[in-house]
């Protein structure tokens, strides 16, 4: 059995109430039926998977588009190309993604390529624009003034109650609820031609739930060195609801399908800088619990 199918077993088994040092009764035919279920689920994710494996696409939400760290986000997440970005974004090195991929059969098989022309059209630094810098220009006044999705049920005394125990146990040291932003100084470290018209939306305090810091937290498959910066938590509670996603897509790179699963993740390996707050929330009973899920998926 994979080790993410008893992860999933055990995260069941704690939404039904079950805490980490308890003993737990469950039937050999339940099991196993949990077990098929789990299966045909990862089977299926597995079989949908196949068709996004050439130019990956990924959700806008997570970082700026401009001025800093995520000034590309829009290239070098979407893979889509513009004037001043004629090529692909791959890894650090530049080949080795497009060498595994090229060599996949699945992909060759989607996309109708060979190896060669797979390897040949990822590596290319002169492919054609898919998008003008008009598009881009107003896609950057659009995405400045999409407003945060309001938080839900603030006076819900579950979710108030969650939001003390986020505190209590230690969630807020890295997802740092508020900060005050700058004077929104617009600039594009690659020179791109933004217009004197981009609006501007200096000092305003937000509450990202974030310390936009990178840290470690030593899980499997861990991407770039294991490193990974703090997901900002609001707006990520509509996820399914604005995506239709069938999970909740949680975490830095979306493994968590939700946030009882985020947390489990956060405490993996005992070297990851959230293992303590994980186990302070595994010390919880039932009800608070509940309350730390209701609180951050109302943020």
């Amino acid at each position: 059995m994979k080790r993410q199918t008893i992860a999933f077993i055990v995260l069941i088994l704690c939404m039904l109430g079950a805490r980490a040092e308890d003993s737990i009764k469950v039937s050999a035919a339940d099991l196993q039926a949990l077990v098929q279920r789990v299966e045909r689920l990862e089977q299926k994710a597995e079989k949908d998977s196949v068709s996004q494996k050439v130019g990956r696409k990924g959700a806008l939400t997570r970082g700026p588009i401009m001025d800093g760290a995520g000034a590309n986000a829009i290239w070098n997440i979407t893979n889509v190309t513009r004037s001043d970005r004629k090529y692909h974004y791959l890894d650090l090195n530049g080949t080795i993604y497009a060498g595994y991929t090229s060599k996949d059969p699945e992909v060759q098989t989607a996309s109708g390529k060979t190896e060669d022309e797979l390897y040949n059209y990822l590596t290319s630094k002169e492919l054609p624009a898919e998008m003008t810098d008009e598009e881009f220009t107003q896609v950057m006044v659009w995405h400045r003034g999409l407003a945060v999705p309001a938080a839900r049920g603030v006076n819900d005394e579950k979710v108030l109650r969650g939001k003390e125990l986020f505190t209590q146990i230690g969630c807020d040291y890295c997802h740092r609820p508020t900060w005050t932003t700058g004077s929104d100084e617009v600039r594009d470290p690659n020179n791109f031609p933004l217009t004197a018209s981009m609006p501007r939306y200096p000092n305003q305090k937000i509450w990202p739930y974030t310390d936009m810091i990178q840290h470690k937290l030593c899980m499997e498959n861990d991407i770039r060195t294991g490193w990974c910066r703090t997901t900002p938590l609001w707006g990520r509670g509509l996820h399914r609801k604005a995506t239709g996603d069938l999970y909740e897509a949680r975490m830095h790179d979306t493994r968590a399908r939700n946030v009882i699963e985020a947390i489990m993740w956060h405490g993996y390996s005992n070297q990851s800088d959230a293992y303590w707050p994980t186990q302070q929330f595994y010390k919880l009973n039932k009800e608070d619990r509940d309350a730390v899920v209701a609180f951050i998926n109302a943020i």
